[in-house]
């Protein structure tokens, strides 16, 4: 099997639930469209870059714009790292948002409850 195909069969499933996440959080009113927007192409050029890698790498050896070896299995190991890693950072962007939404929420709603009490007095 050629380590290209396998860098991109080891890092779809990755790609495909950050994208599934977006249109999720869209979906559910935790994102703006324009953050939609945004993450939905950043894990687009990630994927074409996943199926364009052997293309890229044999332009640049062409042209001697590289002198590196091919792929190795390493390079699949750190690059798929780095797309969980990459992963698993946006994540717990979308949750440390969360958290700070709901505790405006709580707060502004903490607010009017006690500007309410105070006018009862």
């Amino acid at each position: 099997m050629s380590r290209y195909l396998l860098l991109v069969i080891l890092n779809v499933p990755l790609i495909i639930a950050g994208t599934v996440n977006a249109v999720v959080s869209y979906k559910l009113g935790h994102s703006s469209r324009r953050r939609f927007i945004t993450r939905i192409i950043v894990w687009i050029i990630i994927f074409l870059s996943l199926l364009f890698t052997k293309s890229i790498y044999d332009f640049l050896f062409s042209n001697k714009l590289t002198q590196t070896e091919p792929l190795s299995l390493f390079d699949v190991a750190q690059i798929t790292g780095i797309i969980f890693t990459f992963y698993i950072a946006n994540q717990a962007y979308i949750r440390a948002d969360l958290l700070e939404r709901r505790i405006q929420d709580l707060h502004q709603e903490l607010s009017i409850r006690l500007s309410e009490d105070e006018k009862k007095k």
